[in-house]
C-alpha cells in the first residue's frame, strides 16, 4: 500500500496548518471546480489550491507540513 493511501481514510492528519498550527479545512472552489485549502489565520500566507480531489488536497496538505516541519527542525 502507497504512504498516500494508508492515510487517505484517516480524517486525523493534515488538519492543521503546517506553519501556524491553525485548523485548516478543505473546499471546493466554485470558480474553478478545484479543491483547496487555505489558513485562516490573516498572517499565514499558508494556501494550497487546484487539486482534483479533496483526498488530494489533504494528501498535499500533510506532505507540506512534513516538508515545513523537516526544514526547521
Amino acid at each position: 500500500m502507497s504512504r498516500s493511501r494508508e492515510f487517505a481514510a484517516d480524517t486525523r492528519w493534515g488538519w492543521c496548518c503546517p506553519r501556524c498550527e491553525s485548523d485548516v479545512s478543505v473546499c471546493k472552489d466554485p470558480r474553478s471546480e478545484t479543491f483547496r485549502w487555505e489558513c485562516p489565520d490573516e498572517s499565514c500566507p499558508a494556501v494550497g489550491f487546484g487539486f482534483t480531489s479533496r483526498r488530494r488536497a489533504r494528501i498535499a496538505l500533510r506532505e507540506y507540513r512534513e516538508r515545513y516541519q523537516g526544514i526547521y527542525r
